[in-house]
């Protein structure tokens, strides 16, 4: 048995929803200690048996931080369906003057506008754009990056309304990581490996590119290529077999490639193993086939 507010909040419940529904504090604790209830964070609950998602984990946080608490950074990021390092704690924004000192919860004060603040299935948490930026202020440089490549790959970002976001915030902790991130993605890439060729290209001062470019051919559309150079009709591809998950994909991809070719394009194909360990060669070979 759980207490009714358990079923509209995912799941979770506090000590004082369960000693409104008429457990004692002493029965309470027979059910912690009989592991039949576990504590969440602070004094929010689940049952036992209570398959916890993260919209149970942003009530819990919510609860455990008390009145006007928002769901943020991870704890949101989940909820958003972002790609986030795991962590033990529950993130929440609260009050200025709030000071909830709870093991498991970490309190965020910060500024936070009425737009930044959506309800879904009834908890309050960040937007997913709010939120994005508060994981990359917060995150290690490489996560958060990862979190915004894989939120534009999936259409679940994007990059415009994260530039604003950021520009808004000029005085938060973390703001050059989040700079930096923004480079990195502001062209449109599709994975990490495409994040290193964007950069490696700026580094070299390498203009005139285009990032996942559909191209056309008489039959329809080849596909979206890595990188173009429209006027050199230059494509650099971001690939090889490790990049494919079996033989067909591999095999369409010669495919596609034998379609540029005869389309007029030059192709260019590297790998993670090129843009890590031999950067020099790759632009090399880029220059060149720009030159001629």
């Amino acid at each position: 048995m759980t207490p009714p507010a358990a079923q509209n909040q995912f799941g979770v419940f506090t000590r004082s929803q369960a000693c409104a529904a008429g457990v004692s504090a002493k029965r309470l604790g027979k059910l912690v200690d009989d592991e039949r209830w576990v504590r969440v964070v602070g004094p929010v609950f689940a049952a036992r048996v209570t398959a916890l998602t993260p919209v149970s984990m942003a009530y819990a946080a919510t609860l455990a931080a008390g009145l006007g608490a928002i769901a943020s950074h991870m704890t949101a990021a989940q909820v958003c369906g972002y790609v986030v390092p795991h962590d033990p704690e529950v993130h929440a924004i609260v009050g200025r003057d709030a000071r909830p000192r709870i093991r498991g919860l970490r309190a965020h004060r910060v500024a936070l506008a009425e737009p930044d603040v959506m309800q879904m299935h009834g908890v309050l948490v960040t937007t997913p754009v709010r939120t994005a930026l508060d994981c990359i202020l917060w995150l290690p440089e490489e996560a958060g990056r990862a979190l915004v490549v894989d939120a534009l790959r999936r259409g679940r970002l994007r990059v415009g309304e994260l530039q604003h976001a950021v520009m808004k915030s000029p005085r938060r902790h973390g703001l050059a990581r989040a700079w930096s991130v923004l480079r990195d993605v502001l062209g449109d890439p599709h994975s990490e490996a495409e994040v290193l060729a964007h950069r490696l290209l700026r580094s070299a001062e390498i203009g005139g590119w285009e990032a996942n470019a559909p191209l056309y051919d008489e039959e329809g559309l080849i596909g979206v290529v890595d990188l173009l150079f429209r006027g050199q009709r230059v494509v650099v591809e971001i690939d090889g077999w490790a990049f494919h998950s079996d033989r067909v994909s591999f095999q369409n991809d010669r495919g596609r490639r034998n379609r540029l070719v005869r389309a007029g394009y030059r192709v260019l194909q590297f790998t993670w193993d090129d843009l890590v360990r031999r950067p020099r060669d790759v632009v090399a070979q880029i220059v060149a086939a720009l030159a001629g």
